[in-house]
């Protein structure tokens, strides 16, 4: 499926409604609380209907949540529900960008991809919008994984009325609930200096958690680095490819951190950045010396988790490096094992055929003379040969020269004998492969018969 198809990341029927906090000022010469306004929607005539009354209308900020399922799911709205958010709130088609990022996948896919931060302007209106991957603990199946936010935050220098659009990888996620007790805080409401701090919040939200993937990936990573440290050739390894395929996997994962950590350094930059461009984003000086020091502190604890990465990738790399040497090194001892062996048996066969030589002429006398050629005369005490002992000598000697053509014919065609004694596997066995081989022995004859 095409990511950047708009319609593949809406679905056709809402299960998790999309949240619209309406936050309203308070007149400002009445002592009264200011007044927030939760809405729950499942379908496009109900949110159409909202945002056309006097309460959709009228507001300071506006807090839109959209969420997934999963992470490997759509948004959990409809294309016409999108498409009502984008022309209510004047969104610009960068808006796109950001949400082509969520549809129905079967793999990781675009692991490492961050929207980046992509700043527009239309008159008053500033739009700011980029989304950040994050790890996330899931408690359930007690793994780390992968999730992916989306904000895209409209502010009017003027009025200050904002607009918030959130995309969430879950239901209940904790950019969700972060973004939505900052809102609602009596003490954060209405402030105009105020609303540029909600990025703050969702960096502030997630960017900690670096730090405790790393750490568990090190966990993971420490005793088989231990194991592999202590490993002796000459012993049996307490390590074997399995440790080595886990060492790969580790490896990948730090090559994740360090590209995932590295789009977030850079989206701190451009933050800080639109600070510094954009004074009128937050009027109040000290404020905005306040948040860019904020952006500054997220900025640096990217890099130090950026070198934390790079470390035990390092580490890692090292590791399988030595793990594989000594795996063959290990291989290499039992080979030199078994050549040992080998020899061993070959001085023993030597040592045999030396005693079979040195018995072999005894063998010969003694199975000679007890042939039927030979008789002892009694009277005379002597042995009589048998006029017959021509058969022996000829037989023998015909025999000997017939083993000794047919050993030197051995030597002079190698592999010939035992090439047609070994077994044959039959390939081309239908009549195109006869007709091929055939072809091309003709090919083979008719080029040596025009050989110069």
């Amino acid at each position: 499926m095409e990511s950047s198809n708009p319609e593949t990341c809406c679905v056709n029927s809402v299960r998790d409604p999309v949240q619209v906090l309406t936050l309203a000022a308070a007149p400002s010469s009445s002592s009264q609380q200011a007044s927030s306004d939760l809405q729950l929607f499942r379908d496009g005539p109900s949110l159409d209907e909202y945002l056309n009354s006097a309460k959709g209308l009228d507001y300071t900020c506006r807090f839109i949540s959209i969420c997934q399922r999963n992470s490997w799911q759509p948004l959990q709205v409809t294309r016409s529900m999108l498409a009502l958010i984008i022309d209510k709130h004047g969104f610009t088609p960068n808006l796109r960008n950001l949400t082509s990022c969520y549809y129905t996948k079967n793999n990781d896919l675009e692991e490492s991809y961050c929207t980046p931060c992509t700043v527009s302007t239309d008159g008053p209106w500033l739009e700011v919008l980029y989304s950040i991957r994050y790890p996330e603990f899931k408690e359930s199946e007690k793994k780390w994984a992968i999730r992916q936010t989306g904000i895209c935050h409209r502010i009017n220098t003027e009025t200050r009325q904002n607009i918030l659009l959130l995309l969430t990888p879950t239901p209940k996620s904790s950019s969700h609930d972060a973004l939505y007790e900052h809102l609602t805080n009596p003490s954060n409401q209405y402030t105009n200096n105020t609303w540029f701090s909600l990025h703050d919040v969702l960096l502030k939200t997630h960017l900690s958690a670096w730090r405790s993937f790393n750490k568990a990936c090190e966990a993971e990573f420490l005793p088989i680095s231990n194991n592999t440290f202590a490993a002796y050739i000459d012993e049996p390894l307490r390590v074997g490819y399995d440790q080595l395929s886990a060492l790969s996997s580790l490896e990948a994962r730090f090559l994740k951190v360090t590209s995932l950590v590295g789009s977030t350094a850079t989206l701190l930059d451009d933050l800080q950045e639109l600070l510094r461009a954009a004074p009128d984003v937050v009027s109040d000086h000290r404020r905005q010396s306040a948040l860019a020091g904020s952006l500054q502190n997220h900025r640096r604890h990217c890099a130090a988790y950026l070198r934390s990465a790079a470390y035990l990738r390092d580490r890692v790399q090292a590791a399988a490096q030595l793990l594989a040497n000594t795996q063959s090194f290990r291989d290499q001892v039992i080979a030199n094992e078994q050549n040992g062996n080998m020899m061993q048996l070959n001085r023993s066969a030597v040592f045999i055929t030396t005693l079979t030589l040195i018995y072999a002429p005894a063998s010969f006398v003694g199975t000679f003379f007890g042939m039927n050629f030979f008789a002892m005369d009694q009277p005379s005490s002597r042995i009589i040969c048998t006029a017959m002992i021509w058969i022996y000598v000829l037989t023998t000697l015909a025999l000997t020269m017939v083993t000794v053509i047919f050993y030197y014919w051995l030597l002079r065609h190698d592999g010939v004998l035992f090439g047609r004694l070994a077994p044959k596997i039959p390939v081309n066995a239908d009549w195109k492969g006869f007709v091929r081989r055939f072809t091309k022995l003709d090919n083979s004859v008719e080029m040596t018969s025009h050989r110069p």
